[in-house]
């Protein structure tokens, strides 16, 4: 009788657990914004992950990418796509929201995804107690799921490890690819969320529950650490040596320097945030432009402009035509997708037409070029041709008769 009453007051908790992390409390997001979470420059655009969205801001605090569906960890791929998870699945989805990828075989509760460099994924799944990794056909190759009791987070590290986040057992752990603990912190903490190992060898943990962010080293010290938090969920150190912090009670995502002051914050309509990430952003490609490279004056070609983002977003084309014209921004744009635009010129002459894109950010790309020559005078030629046809009967007929004319 008493181990039922343990397992149904342990199922209890877990199912408590699970409604904390994944579902949050049901409150109102804030709707302040402070752009200073954007003096990042234009190299770089913010990916934020909540209970009811996943938006990508640029470095102006602008909303550039948006996913209406809420997730707890979300990862922007190479491809310019997006890995989030979904409950029951993993969907990898484009620019558009479509999902081109999707892995869900016996998922109960996916908590972290992660796409791995041989392109494979990484999945978490925390109802189920397993870390998997699976190939693009979705073969299960490797898992780990020895003593795991709520594990939230897995991270695959260079050395071939894999770093995971014991949740209800309050302890990260690194394991080898055969499934030995090589290494483990356990002490003080309460409810762990998050946990990336450094480029210095530290590791960086999210302590949900004590409400902090520590860093420690190799034998356990504590080297740093972020105190007076409000339930951090997610946590990233960047370039410059700030940290990020997605603080899920407080709605907001807030950046602090190696002193732990506050030198950035984003909580625009914000609704309980889980997962954040800093991305490079890439300048746009050189548009190709195709079309006519010679012609008549005073007659409208139409010339296709194709440029890519390698982010996957939007992107704006200024278009110089030779010959003073100019289209000024126009756009938005998908990303890798031709447009057609018409021009006409009026006077003969050689003509270099110039497009460039620029991206979210304000980068803008490099020029592409196509030159184009307008010798003939429309009026001029068909006086010519018609004279050539009077001159000689048989050949207009025959142009008749071929429905040429």
């Amino acid at each position: 009788m008493m181990k039922r009453v343990y397992l149904i007051a342990k199922s209890t908790f877990i199912f408590f657990i699970f409604l904390i992390l994944i579902l949050g409390s049901i409150s109102i997001g804030k709707t302040n914004f402070e752009p200073n979470i954007s003096n990042i420059g234009t190299d770089f655009i913010t990916l934020i992950s909540d209970d009811s969205q996943v938006i990508e801001i640029n470095n102006t605090g602008s909303i550039v990418w948006q996913y209406s569906i809420g997730c707890v960890d979300s990862e922007r791929l190479s491809n310019g796509n997006t890995l989030i998870t979904q409950g029951f699945f993993v969907n990898e989805i484009n620019g558009l929201g479509v999902i081109v990828w999707q892995y869900g075989a016996g998922l109960l509760g996916v908590s972290d995804v992660e796409r791995l460099d041989n392109g494979n994924t990484l999945i978490t799944d925390m109802l189920n107690n397993i870390v998997i990794e699976v190939n693009k056909s979705g073969c299960i190759i490797w898992q780990y799921k020895i003593g795991l009791s709520l594990p939230i987070d897995a991270e695959r590290l260079d050395n071939g490890n894999t770093l995971i986040v014991n949740n209800l057992l309050n302890s990260v752990i690194e394991v080898s690819s055969n499934g030995t603990i090589v290494w483990q912190y356990t002490s003080g903490l309460l409810s762990p969320s998050d946990a990336e190992r450094l480029s210095n060898g530290n590791t960086l943990i999210t302590d949900y529950l004590n409400n902090r962010v520590i860093e420690v080293n190799s034998t356990g010290a504590i080297v740093w650490q972020k105190t007076g938090l409000n339930s951090p969920k997610d946590a990233e150190r960047l370039d410059n040596g700030n940290t990020l912090i997605a603080e899920y009670n407080n709605n907001r995502i807030i950046e602090v320097n190696s002193v732990g002051s506050i030198v950035g914050s984003f909580s625009n309509a914000l609704y309980h945030p889980n997962d954040v990430e800093r991305i490079h952003n890439q300048p746009p490609t050189s548009p190709a432009i195709t079309g006519p490279n010679s012609g008549f004056i005073n007659i409208p070609y139409i010339y296709m402009f194709k440029g890519k983002d390698p982010g996957g977003h939007s992107v704006y084309y200024w278009i110089e035509w030779g010959d003073g014209n100019t289209s000024g921004w126009i756009g938005p744009f998908l990303s890798d997708l031709q447009i057609p635009r018409t021009h006409v010129w009026k006077n003969k002459g050689t003509y270099t037409i110039k497009a460039k894109i620029r991206d979210v950010c304000g980068v803008e790309s490099d020029w592409g070029t196509l030159t184009v020559k307008m010798p003939r005078d429309k009026v001029l030629s068909s006086m010519l041709f018609l004279r050539f046809l009077d001159q000689y009967p048989f050949i207009n007929l025959l142009i008749q008769r071929l429905s040429l004319l």
